[in-house]
């Protein structure tokens, strides 16, 4: 308990902090709601709000996730690799069945075609 009481304290004063903020910023108004406030505007260029309303293709968000997931793996993989004579054999099949169960998830996405672009 008293190893972790710096923690306890620092973790209420977070609270307390962020609670009375919300509760202030939802009593107290804005002063200026002039319509101009809540215009989109981005470097000194008025965007063009139809442009929201097209929807982007699922290849994309799938090209972003496989991304995603690689980019992790080399999270993983490079560390493991500095010290791969160190760690012994028990860290050698882990990272086997991990990239494993990649190479099984990028064939399916690859044999789905999701890596086709049309």
């Amino acid at each position: 308990m008293s190893d972790f009481f710096p923690v306890y304290i620092y973790l209420g004063l977070a609270l307390i902090v962020t609670l009375t903020l919300l509760f202030l910023s939802s009593i107290i108004p804005s002063i200026n709601k002039s319509p101009v406030k809540f215009l989109p505007y981005e470097s000194g260029i008025q965007t063009e709000t139809d442009l929201l309303e097209e929807r982007f293709l699922l290849r994309h968000y799938l090209v972003a996730l496989i991304f995603l997931v690689f980019d992790i793996e080399i999270i993983f993989l490079y560390p493991w690799a500095v010290i791969a004579k160190e760690i012994g054999s028990f860290a050698f099949y882990e990272m086997f069945f991990f990239m494993l169960a990649l190479v099984v998830g990028f064939t399916y996405v690859w044999r789905k075609g999701g890596l086709q672009w049309e």
